[in-house]
């Protein structure tokens, strides 16, 4: 256990996620920058060496006064690695994610996975790619992310039209024993967002909006939405909102009329031209930037990440949802909403999936590996993390 109670442990958990965020701070700088006592400071990164989490680097400069020059520090990225999957129609795909936040690689495997082979196809996967991939490291927890309803406080899909899913499909249950790591699932846009506050050590994210638009062109995807699908992930105050049902975030048009399974009001088959009418294109995307506009100004975002394949298509979503933006803010007074591409490009989901179980176990105050007690769906580590 770490030293000092749950008091200790919230400390020691501070400290490592100052370090990781910082590589290369010294002892003298992580307690300027939490405000902590330097002899704290120092038995606790003892503790962090000692277990195999953060080692010394190189010295830093020494300052003005002269002195000892400070040690540098940071996470030993061998320690150990997340799995991250994506599930979507066809296929998955897995990426092996270091402590340091790196991807070391990743996996796509062609499988049709549906009800009742979805927890076989997880287990084998992770099986295959901690295999493959995490050698002597500990496998330290695995994230899954898909399209659809999920209920991330059970771990369950209650609902999933891409995968054919109808009823509730209880994942916690169906992996018990089986996958013997802290594992969770959650929605495709949410997992996004997880991977931009796990991961993204460019700003401090506190309040942003994450669409996720994928246009698919398979048989499926496209009989049954048109192709195009659109979730949002909502973070408020640094953490993903669920909502009270764990659905926030799951987009039908406003422009919508009646009853039925498409998310915009421009018909199946027009949606399905998409990629080869720049027309259509262009009205779909311009329905979905309204759509957001309104969000946006509403919620008052500052931060909008914009992730998919929709980097792909002959659009601008940027400039288009700008100027929606201005259309839709009835103030003289301007503001300011930075809009960027994901940083995670085509393996967002995947990675953010790993993303989720990293800021998951951070939230809980146990540094990685430490304490197996993380509060959602957890079972031993593995014999090579044993070993």
């Amino acid at each position: 256990m770490v030293r000092g109670g749950d008091s200790g442990t919230r400390t020691t958990s501070r400290i490592f996620r100052a370090i990781w965020r910082n590589p290369g701070i010294s002892r003298i700088d992580i307690a300027k920058l939490l405000e902590l006592d330097k002899s704290t400071v120092t038995n606790q990164v003892g503790f962090l060496m000692d277990a195999g989490l953060v080692e010394e680097k190189d010295e830093g400069e020494a300052s003005s006064k002269g002195g000892r020059k400070p040690i540098r520090l940071a996470v030993r990225k061998e320690y150990g690695r997340f799995i991250g999957i994506e599930v979507q129609v066809g296929l998955c795909e897995a990426v092996v994610v270091d402590a340091s936040g790196a991807v070391l690689a990743s996996e796509r495997s062609p499988v049709e996975i549906e009800y009742d082979n979805f927890a076989d196809t997880i287990v084998n996967m992770v099986e295959e790619t901690e295999s493959a991939y995490c050698g002597d490291s500990i496998l330290l927890g695995v994230g899954v992310g898909t399209a659809g309803l999920v209920d991330t406080y059970r771990n369950r899909i209650r609902y999933s039209v891409p995968l054919g899913i109808a009823k509730p499909f209880d994942f916690a249950a169906a992996t018990e024993g089986k996958i013997l790591v802290p594992h969770c699932i959650d929605n495709d846009a949410n997992c996004c967002a997880w991977g931009e506050l796990a991961f993204n050590r460019k700003e401090e994210l506190k309040d942003f909006l994450y669409a996720l638009v994928e246009c698919r062109q398979d048989q499926t995807s496209l009989r049954c939405y048109g192709g195009i699908g659109v979730g949002f992930g909502i973070v408020l105050g640094g953490k993903v909102h669920t909502g009270s049902h764990g659905y926030a975030g799951e987009f039908r048009s406003v422009l919508c009329e009646g009853k039925n399974d498409l998310q915009f009001s421009l018909g199946k088959e027009e949606l399905k031209a998409m990629r080869s009418d720049k027309v259509i294109l262009e009205r779909a995307i311009e329905e979905l930037a309204r759509n957001m506009a309104m969000l946006i100004n509403t919620m008052d975002f500052p931060k909008v990440f914009i992730g998919g394949d929709i980097e792909g298509l002959d659009v601008d979503l940027p400039a288009m949802l700008r100027r929606k933006l201005e259309e839709n803010w009835m103030y003289p007074t301007s503001k300011k909403v930075d809009i960027d591409y994901s940083s995670l490009k085509d393996k967002a989901v995947a990675y953010g999936a790993a993303g989720m179980v990293f800021e998951r176990l951070m939230a809980q105050h146990r540094p990685l590996g430490l304490d197996p007690q993380f509060g959602f769906t957890a079972g031993r580590q593995t014999a090579a993390a044993k070993a």
